[in-house]
């Protein structure tokens, strides 16, 4: 019996070829929208994440201040945080305003105190050479674009730094971000000097005030166990203002904000799937005017009303899981268009590629054909109560 309303269901929608493909395209819409919002944002979480722990790695911490902004330092030991257990290396990023003196110029700038080895850490403290290359000695540095501009100085130039002699084994390409690195906000690049670690130890001798620090982690360590001792030598050593950020805590937070802009993006696609909803149970309710007859008929050779009223669900359910599988399939292509373009448009290194999950497939389908079915219950209803005798007189 139930198969015989299905294929009743199905011939109805025949026949009504025309307006059927109409209210499908309605839930087509809103689903596809849906859809590739929320596969743009997996990709994009997804994407983050890999970057994420490509860089900062899952045994890895990242101390930085608690409270951001220009001027914000955090107090580190780095030889008691290396004699933590389970410690394999610790490195920090110091910064300082020093009077600069070049072959054709003299300024205050930014200059940094820089460990070779974070290269690996900061994706976003880009050290991409113009000219020169890396420190291999104390006594070298390395300036931004903007800063060898004004001091006119070049590789082999000599300049002093608060009056201690350097020499410039590389000048940086010009940088398109303001800032660069973890907790480094208000410090460019281009107006930078890089020193070593060591070199900056000597100019500024005294507590070790970090931009931020890294901490890198030995093989098989319960993580939580060693950030609490960690955190324990930043407070024996006076720093009480740290944040200590692990990979969990870092895929958590991007995880939380990707999530949230997602859900606003496909709430209000949503209400495009509503309007779909409307366009079926308008298109429901004009069916059961047209096809009174036919219902009186059915009703008047034995049809039960719960039969007339699954037959009219069958009809709008099926119209909306049809808009929701094209919807899907729309929704896929539209975000692998979208990210393509941007990704060649904007010439991204590390494009988005859209995530299609199996509970997003399921719930894609299975709530166009809620909201399908339900815009059909009204009208279904209707049909189910209507009187037999009064349907085969309806003209």
């Amino acid at each position: 019996m139930t198969r015989d309303l299905f294929r009743l269901a199905l011939r109805n929608i025949g026949h009504r070829r025309l307006r059927s493909w109409l209210t499908v395209i309605g839930i087509l819409i809103g689903t596809a929208a849906v859809v590739a919002l929320i596969s743009i944002g997996q990709g994009l979480q997804r994407t983050i994440t890999g970057q994420v722990e490509r860089i900062v790695g899952f045994n890895t911490l990242i101390i930085s201040p608690r409270t951001q902004g220009l001027g914000q330092r955090i107090r580190v030991d780095l030889g008691r945080l290396r004699a933590v257990p389970g410690v394999k290396s610790a490195m920090a990023l110091r910064a300082e305003t020093a009077y600069i003196e070049g072959p054709g110029g003299k300024a205050f700038y930014n200059v940094l105190g820089y460990d070779p080895a974070m290269d690996e850490f900061t994706a976003e403290f880009n050290l991409t050479l113009a000219s020169g290359g890396r420190m291999t000695a104390p006594g070298q540095a390395i300036l931004g674009s903007r800063a060898a501009r004004e001091l006119a100085a070049q590789v082999g130039s000599n300049l002093t730094v608060d009056g201690k002699p350097f020499t410039v084994v590389g000048v940086l390409l010009q940088q398109t971000r303001q800032t660069g690195g973890f907790g480094s906000p208000g410090i460019s690049l281009n107006d930078a000097v890089i020193v070593s670690y060591e070199d900056f130890g000597a100019l500024y001798p005294g507590p070790e005030l970090a931009l931020f620090a890294i901490v890198r982690l030995q093989d098989k360590v319960v993580v939580d166990t060693v950030k609490e001792e960690v955190r324990a030598v930043l407070r024996a050593g006076g720093e009480r203002n740290a944040s200590i950020i692990d990979f969990e805590d870092l895929t958590q937070r991007i995880r939380s904000v990707v999530s949230g802009v997602q859900a606003f993006l496909a709430g209000i696609a949503g209400i495009s799937i509503l309007v779909g909803g409307i366009g079926v149970m308008n298109t429901m309710f004009m069916a059961v005017l047209e096809r009174t007859r036919e219902i009186g008929v059915m009703k008047a050779v034995g049809a039960k009303g719960w039969q007339v009223l699954l037959v009219y669900l069958f009809e709008s359910g099926l119209m909306g899981l049809g808009g929701g599988a094209l919807g899907l399939v729309f929704g896929l292509g539209a975000a692998i268009a979208a990210t393509t373009i941007v990704s060649r448009l904007y010439q991204v290194q590390n494009p988005i590629t859209p995530a299609l999950s199996v509970g997003l497939i399921f719930g894609a389908l299975l709530f166009s054909f809620v909201v399908g079915a339900l815009s059909g219950v009204l009208p279904a209803r209707r049909a189910a109560q209507l009187p037999p005798v009064e349907a085969l007189r309806y003209e």
